[in-house]
């Protein structure tokens, strides 16, 4: 705002011809005042500046903190689901031994109701009849070891019942703990969201008090050069290292599929702010939509950066990048090797962002290009 004082300067001398001295004195007044207001214009907008950055370095912080909740809140629900199966699993083993023990009994029975029914386990009935001894003696040890290998069959499966049913048990246990601790991450979650609503409007009054274009020229050369500094750090670290373990793709133009599916909001070239255009594609979407890479390849960012939020990038060899930000979580690190069909993040608003959507980069030797020229014509609804 400083530099609109020369101007009112210069214009001072006209002002002043042919005016009475009282009419100068009061204009001269008028210019300290405005002078004073610019000052503390200035002064006010460079507080709000910093309160801004402030804000957007809680975001960061706050937003990595509830994409590794919800990270850990799916792998829960995974081990929840997984034993919730193997309890069930063992709840039919435990009726199915139920099931044979009942069998042994209900032929234990029936063998000896058969067995008095002929008068073969009467012993006095056998003893004072007329058989051969020696047979009677066989009958009744027969009759004696049938009845114990039944009454063993019976107690060896209410043995691996209570087996189970201890097995269970623990389980039951287990599920019980991790369905608390679930609960108190999820608590967790919604405060850590909560506070990021809360934080997210301040930040939105504060920016509202800025100047509109002035904030959107400068948040957005800010991305560009922080991006760009650092695609030329990932391409001399790839350099340097060398290529990664796996089988880099080849890459061909309009065969690539969409990292997500959604309207378009912004395509690749259009204006963005005063003076910048876009880099890439904003795909809108829902919070938490999954997002797959858009073809095979290795993971070598994956990292919240200032304008782009939470950003995941992707190397898939020949000089050929791509970049995956605003998200609201990521499931990848770096190093990782990821095929097109993985989940690599979920659908976002993060980086400050008011819309949910997610921003996509193709890079081609540290160029951006056209990413609809690589993608499939039919793979997206937008």
């Amino acid at each position: 705002m400083r530099r609109f004082l020369p101007v009112l300067c210069l214009a001072l001398p006209a002002l002043a011809f042919g005016a009475t001295d009282g009419e100068l004195a009061a204009r001269q007044e008028r210019l300290e005042t405005l002078r004073a207001e610019m000052e503390a214009l200035g002064e006010q907008l460079a507080a709000d500046r910093e309160r801004a950055g402030g804000l957007e370095a809680e975001l960061a912080r706050l937003e990595r903190r509830i994409g590794e909740e919800q990270a850990d809140l799916q792998a829960l629900d995974e081990s929840i689901a997984a034993r919730t199966r193997r309890v069930e699993e063992l709840q039919a083993a435990m009726e199915a031994e139920a099931a044979r023990s009942e069998r042994h009994r209900d032929y234990l029975a029936e063998t000896v109701r058969s067995a008095y029914r002929r008068g073969a386990l009467a012993p006095l009935g056998l003893i004072l009849g007329d058989d051969d001894p020696a047979r009677i003696q066989r009958l009744l040890i027969y009759q004696q070891r049938l009845g114990e290998a039944r009454a063993e069959r019976v107690s060896a499966a209410e043995a691996a019942m209570r087996r189970l049913g201890e097995q269970r048990a623990e389980l039951q246990t287990l599920l019980v703990e991790q369905q608390t601790a679930r609960e108190t991450r999820a608590s967790r979650l919604a405060e850590l969201q909560s506070s990021l609503a809360e934080r997210d409007a301040l930040l939105a009054r504060l920016r509202q008090r800025i100047r509109e274009t002035d904030g959107r020229l400068a948040s957005s050369r800010e991305e560009a050069e922080s991006l760009a500094d650092l695609i030329e750090d990932l391409q001399a670290r790839l350099a340097a290292t060398g290529p990664a373990v796996g089988e880099w793709p080849s890459l061909s133009e309009g065969a690539l599929a969409w990292p997500v599916r959604g309207p378009l909001l912004a395509r690749y070239g259009s204006e963005r702010a005063a003076g910048l255009r876009w880099t890439g594609l904003l795909i809108g979407g829902d919070e938490g939509e999954p997002v797959t890479p858009v073809a095979p390849g290795q993971v070598v960012f994956a990292d919240w950066l200032r304008g782009l939020g939470l950003l995941l990038i992707i190397d898939h060899g020949e000089g050929y990048l791509s970049l995956y930000g605003r998200n609201q979580a990521l499931y990848s690190d770096v190093g990782d090797w990821v095929e097109a069909d993985d989940v690599i993040a979920t659908v976002g608003r993060s980086g400050g962002r008011a819309e949910t959507a997610l921003y996509f980069e193709l890079r081609a030797d540290g160029e951006p290009v056209n990413p609809l020229a690589w993608l499939r014509a039919e793979g997206n609804q937008g």
